[in-house]
């Protein structure tokens, strides 16, 4: 349950990004420790991150009261092929083990004829390295809502994480009645879309949005995890006030 606002229970684990404040990504723990249950660790570039050492995640983030997550590149090369984008999650994971991430949000290959034979050669690769395929969840994005898709996933073992935002900017509404996404949806990433991609706070939502975000909670498994993907402070904080009174 969150810690927010003096312990206001809300009925799933919530996590925020690695990025709500300017600084490190100990500054921003540093900051949200006691305010939200999980940090989602923004690896957000393959080569950048891959070079990543104590400096940019410390012993000390173990010290706080929070869990992690991973949100691994958004320049993932599928081009290259599903082994290899495999090969670079679970190094990345490696950077990260002494914080014990729960889970890991991929963003798939473009959609295509060949989206499902690299999901399912990047899930063998997984697979065989022993990591559990639960952990790793497949996020709808602009160049690939996973529709059609989820019953590959399923195959599997692996989960989804569904994007409120990329749902309504790029109309992906029959995502969620593909039959699949029973019980396979562990994570939610909140977010009104805004202008050239930027997340904006939940207050900006109309009412199918507001709709839109009620529907994905029923879909969202019991110790499923909410992201609020916003990445400044003030609409952050707005953005979990909005819920805590959705809920309350």
């Amino acid at each position: 349950m969150s810690n927010f606002l003096n312990n206001i229970e809300f009925p799933f684990q919530l996590a925020a990004p690695s990025w709500v404040i300017p600084g490190t990504v100990a500054d921003n723990c540093r900051f949200l420790d006691g305010k939200v249950d999980e940090v989602a660790l923004l690896f957000f570039e393959t080569e950048s991150c891959l070079a990543y050492n104590e400096d940019d995640l410390p012993q000390e983030l173990s010290d706080y009261r929070l869990s992690f997550h991973i949100h691994h590149p958004l320049d993932l090369p599928w081009n290259e092929g599903g082994e290899r984008v495999a090969e670079i999650v679970l190094a990345l994971a490696a950077k990260a083990a002494h914080l014990n991430p729960k889970t890991h949000v991929i963003h798939p290959p473009s959609a295509g004829k060949n989206a499902a034979g690299l999901i399912l050669d990047f899930a063998g690769a997984i697979a065989r390295s022993g990591a559990a395929p639960g952990n790793f969840l497949f996020e709808n994005i602009k160049n690939n809502s996973l529709l059609g898709l989820t019953d590959t996933i399923a195959e599997c073992g692996m989960n989804i994480c569904l994007d409120l935002g990329h749902i309504l900017a790029y109309a992906q509404h029959d995502l969620l009645h593909e039959a699949a996404l029973d019980g396979m949806v562990s994570m939610l990433h909140l977010n009104a879309p805004g202008p050239k991609g930027k997340h904006l706070g939940l207050d900006h939502l109309d009412a199918d949005g507001l709709e839109i975000m009620g529907f994905l909670f029923e879909m969202l498994s019991e110790d499923g995890v909410v992201t609020v993907e916003v990445f400044e402070e003030v609409p952050f904080f707005k953005s979990l006030q909005l819920l805590v009174d959705c809920c309350i």
